[in-house]
């Protein structure tokens, strides 16, 4: 991390892969000299409901 940023619990971020592609993680843990991220969706292992209309039956 920069160290112009101090890293909190609950704090964004974003890095990048190595083919580019961007992945957000949160600051799930600051320890003295490291930091753990977590990678999960945010909707990770909540209850989703969805309300359904059947539209066609074939």
């Amino acid at each position: 991390m920069p160290p112009e940023i101090a890293p909190e619990v609950g704090m964004g971020l974003v890095s990048k892969g190595p083919d580019g592609q961007e992945m957000n993680l949160l600051v799930a843990e600051v320890k003295e000299n490291t930091i753990v991220v977590d990678g999960n969706h945010p909707l990770a292992g909540k209850d989703l409901i969805f309300d359904l209309e059947v539209v066609e039956i074939k």
